[in-house]
């Protein structure tokens, strides 16, 4: 079985038909499968009748925001299959925001698979319960991780990247324990059984990259002023997987009035 994985933060406020445009050109002819964080009910019924995927789930048709929430309550995670029937959809209950989290089945022609996506809280807006999700989500994934082949997240970490999870460095801001919670999920301490699907790619080809970040997904800053350059979006894969390919496309995203790269990889199953 051979499988796309495109993960991608939108942002809110990217343009509705480039976003749809440059989605087009990454699905490809085989098995896609397209997670997308900060989605609107509104970018997401425009996506769906405009890139057509053979099944599709969408977060905040699981848990409706109330008349009263802020606007970051109404923005939820999409998934759409193409040549892939999404079934099964469920959100990470405990987590603050539930609805910046989903799981669900994949069903393809040879066989079926379980992903999971999350949005991580920020620390400017959330403080202390950006660690406390990390928690939840790593024992959601700890408790499941023989049944997990995939995760997809736009993480909002490290703060200092590499290609060996001993030596990354995560935010102490609100989370003063000697591990960091972020750790659970992405670092030498994670809870569960899936690698980072950039890194293991890197390391199939016999590269080691000691840029920090190994790659950009994200520049902090404001838009007139970029300072920071960080890889905070991630896939990672089981053991079940091997990872043929994994690019992030940073410029080309961008263009989309995003903030976030696209992380785009290639799987077969061993």
């Amino acid at each position: 079985m051979k499988l796309r994985i495109v993960q991608w933060n939108i942002h809110l406020n990217s343009l509705a038909k480039e976003t749809s445009e440059f989605l087009a050109a990454k699905i490809g002819t085989g098995q896609t499968l397209v997670c997308l964080e900060e989605v609107t009910p509104r970018r997401f019924r425009y996506l769906v009748t405009s890139l057509g995927p053979t099944s599709s789930c969408f977060s905040l048709n699981l848990h409706q925001p109330g008349g009263n929430e802020a606007k970051v309550g109404k923005l939820g995670i999409a998934m759409l299959g193409f040549g892939l029937k999404v079934g099964f959809p469920k959100l990470l209950g405990r987590c603050a925001f539930p609805e910046r989290t989903l799981s669900a089945r994949i069903d393809g022609t040879t066989g079926h698979f379980r992903i999971v996506a999350f949005h991580s809280l920020t620390s400017s807006n959330h403080q202390e319960h950006k660690p406390k999700n990390f928690a939840l989500i790593a024992d959601y994934l700890r408790r499941n991780r023989k049944k997990i082949d995939f995760l997809c997240c736009d993480a909002n970490e490290p703060r200092h990247d590499s290609m060996d999870p001993a030596k990354l460095e995560f935010s102490p801001k609100y989370d003063k324990g000697e591990v960091k919670k972020a750790a659970l999920i992405m670092g030498a301490e994670k809870v569960h059984e899936l690698t980072d699907s950039y890194v293991d790619y890197l390391s199939s080809k016999g590269k080691v990259v000691t840029r920090d970040p190994l790659a950009v997904s994200y520049k902090t800053g404001t838009q007139g002023q970029k300072h920071g350059e960080r890889r905070y979006d991630y896939i990672m894969h089981s053991p079940k997987w091997q990872v043929v390919k994994c690019a992030y496309p940073y410029d080309e995203s961008v263009a989309t009035h995003s903030d976030h790269s696209a992380v785009i990889a290639d799987f077969e199953l061993r």
